[in-house]
């Protein structure tokens, strides 16, 4: 920090390092902040993340880009990178580095005696832990989260304020669950008789691998039996439902408002975009790409793209689209062929 208390930059030299990159001039330049190329000013870095920027890049008034390597030339200051998008990871963690945990426990918490709370966790304010809960070395626990008995949390684990985790639920090392999100709530489970609805107890658990992300108020549910289970690496936006029994493979995105139904399940790679709705008992293959808003309704093949409600390949689904736009005019020819026709069948005089 300054002596004036002022926050502290960075030089250019320091930022090239700190990515990998390599640095074109301005080595001393003093680096405040990172800002959109159309923000930016002259103690900013931004970054030119594909060619269609880089024009917006040449009129931006940032004082240090990041730029990819070997792409145009610049009237300033650069860093080249192989990728600007992944070279920004670094920097971003220097100015505003990642919440650490205070290794302790707030005197509001309540912690069980059967509990196991590693020496350098943090549980803050009023979070609640229950029977022979185990939180692992270096978590954070933030306020008002309630942990159910039996709950086990790898190294490294960061619950935002306002998670829920029921009973049973296995959440792996290095994973982090935003605020309101809930994992291992009862699955959708009901039988139909004479009597009317009754529940099917569901008495599964939910299993995260390692370095998941969760986003706020998504809700996981518990199986009926076995496991509702999310593979490792794999990154869930916010407001998205997963049914019970539901299986993710590793590396998945799973964008905003979806929603999978029981007994679900993807393969490696697999990318949900926005509001993607997928029935039970499906299997999503590696690779595969679900377009937003599309209705799942059969298995997708690996590497298969699929777009639209009913759900076709993406290809398909543009030509459809596009015929789609057409069929005021296509309706009008077929009125005209009509009748066209009907005057050629009228019978002729004689």
């Amino acid at each position: 920090m300054r002596s004036d208390g002022a926050r502290r930059g960075f030089t250019a030299a320091e930022l090239a390092s700190a990515c990998g990159g390599e640095l074109h001039g301005g080595g001393e330049l003093e680096i405040l902040g990172i800002r959109s190329l159309e923000k930016a000013g002259p103690s900013d870095l931004s970054f030119v993340a594909d060619r269609k920027a880089a024009r917006k890049a040449q009129e931006s008034n940032a004082g240090l880009l990041i730029v990819r390597a070997g792409e145009g030339s610049w009237n300033r200051p650069v860093i080249e990178v192989p990728d600007p998008s992944l070279a920004l990871i670094p920097l971003l963690h220097l100015f505003r580095p990642r919440r650490r945990p205070r290794p302790g426990i707030h005197e509001t918490a309540v912690v069980p005696p059967t509990a196991q709370v590693d020496v350098t966790a943090e549980i803050g304010p009023y979070a609640v832990l229950g029977e022979h809960t185990v939180v692992g070395g270096g978590c954070l626990i933030e306020a008002h989260c309630v942990l159910g008995d039996s709950v086990r949390l790898g190294d490294g684990v960061w619950l935002h304020p306002h998670v829920v985790l029921y009973d049973e639920v296995v959440v792996g090392p290095g994973s982090e669950i935003h605020s309101g999100a809930v994992l291992g709530a009862d699955g959708f489970g009901y039988a139909t008789g004479k009597t009317g609805i009754r529940k099917i107890p569901q008495i599964g658990r939910v299993e995260l691998g390692s370095d998941v992300e969760i986003g706020a108020n998504s809700c996981v549910d518990r199986a009926s039996l076995e496991v509702t289970r999310i593979g490792d690496n794999t990154k869930i936006d916010d407001l998205v439902m997963i049914g019970h029994n539901c299986e993710l493979g590793r590396s998945n995105f799973v964008c905003g408002q979806v929603g999978l139904a029981g007994s679900t399940a993807t393969g490696d790679g697999v990318i949900l975009a926005g509001q993607v709705g997928a029935a039970g008992h499906l299997r999503i293959g590696n690779g595969a790409k679900v377009g937003a808003q599309t209705g799942v309704n059969t298995d997708v093949p690996d590497g298969q793209e699929v777009f639209g409600t009913p759900m076709m390949p993406f290809r398909e689904t543009m030509r459809v689209i596009a015929e789609t736009r057409r069929l005021p005019e296509t309706a009008r020819l077929v009125r005209d062929l009509a009748k066209r026709v009907s005057r050629l069948e009228e019978p002729r005089g004689e």
